[in-house]
């Protein structure tokens, strides 16, 4: 079998929906583990099953490096991590009835009230894994909540898309770190699949990744200096926040960028294309959060550009470009520019 180059997922590179064949190297059943811990289930699984590929996601940077470790010790080609959140990832990177199953191993119960919208096995996650799982594949819950239990059951049903059972589980599941330690408690573990029926679930479609960078067009000079403070809007189903603009310098010079739009050269005026600024802003969506870079640059005499900036792969997303967006407005509303062109 062929290890993968790293079992750490540049996630953010890969196509909607992933090519898993491409990224293991072979093909076979593909399984899901959403936070993962420290990895000891998954790596357990991974050796016990070499032909099944299993994928896992965390958020934590600590537990994917302990991961990281085992399945290296391991030297298992059958395993790949991601950091990434769950719902995001399982609409996006797995295609339509590839999954045999998901495990969802001890999660996170939100046990106050005001907090419970942020369960990870809600309706919604439910119809949703029901558009990826095979026929007859399940989510696979171990908790030792009691009532979160009860609610993943509730909501299961609601979806009405599945059929619950609690079988025994199978010994690792218990020999997990959480499942370890509630057990040293004395507390009582909960075991539950619910298993993919024959209902209907409406198709989720992937995120489009457009080869162009969300950007717009305007009119005017960019002016020496800034005075955009945090901004706050609402766009595409979530926030953007516009912290500062900062001028960029040009290579070798001790000037800031801005101080002149024009520079001499052979005694004639030339535009200073490298005049520019960077917007730093945040776009925080219900299941994705990123640090994203706007630029806003002259291009010609009379032109400007904003745009999305390549850096760190952004995921281009309803509400990222309302990042290009924002910092447009804040220029038309500020500054002598005017549009030219949208694109975003």
């Amino acid at each position: 079998m062929t290890q993968p180059r790293s079992p750490l997922v540049a996630w953010r590179t890969l196509t909607f929906p992933a090519d898993w064949d491409a990224t293991f190297g072979f093909a076979g059943p593909l399984e899901l583990e959403v936070g993962f811990g420290d990895g000891r289930f998954t790596v357990r699984r991974a050796a016990a099953e070499p032909a099944t590929r299993f994928v896992g996601l965390e958020v934590s940077s600590g537990s994917l490096q302990r991961a990281l470790r085992r399945i290296k010790r391991q030297q298992l080609g059958n395993v790949v991590i991601a950091k990434v959140g769950a719902e995001f990832a399982l609409r996006e990177l797995f295609a339509a009835g590839s999954l045999g199953g998901i495990v969802v191993n001890f999660p996170d119960p939100w046990p106050k009230e005001r907090h419970v919208k942020h369960r990870l096995l809600k309706r919604s996650f439910f119809e949703l894994a029901a558009t990826r799982l095979v026929p007859g594949g399940g989510v696979r819950l171990a908790t030792d909540h009691e009532e979160y239990r009860d609610f993943a059951m509730q909501q299961a049903a609601a979806s009405g898309l599945y059929r619950t059972l609690t079988p025994e589980p199978p010994d690792a599941v218990f020999e997990t770190k959480y499942a370890l330690k509630w057990r040293d408690l004395g507390k009582p573990l909960y075991y539950v699949v619910f298993e993919r029926n024959d209902g209907h679930a409406e198709p989720v479609p992937h995120l489009e990744r457009p080869s162009d960078m969300p950007h717009a067009l305007l009119t005017g000079a960019l002016p020496p200096t800034s005075a955009l403070g945090k901004t706050v809007l609402r766009y595409g189903g979530g926030h953007v926040v516009l912290h500062e603009a900062a001028a960029v310098m040009p290579p070798g010079s001790s000037a800031p960028a801005v101080e002149g739009l024009v520079a001499e050269r052979d005694g004639e005026e030339e535009h200073d294309a490298r005049a520019r600024w960077l917007v730093r802003a945040t776009v925080e969506e219900p299941d994705l959060k990123q640090q994203l870079l706007v630029m806003v640059q002259q291009r010609q005499p009379d032109e400007v550009i904003v745009r999305l900036e390549t850096f760190g792969d952004p995921i281009i997303t309803e509400a990222a470009r309302g990042a290009v967006y924002g910092v447009t407005e804040w220029l038309i509303a500020n500054t002598d520019l005017s549009i030219k062109r949208r694109s975003y």
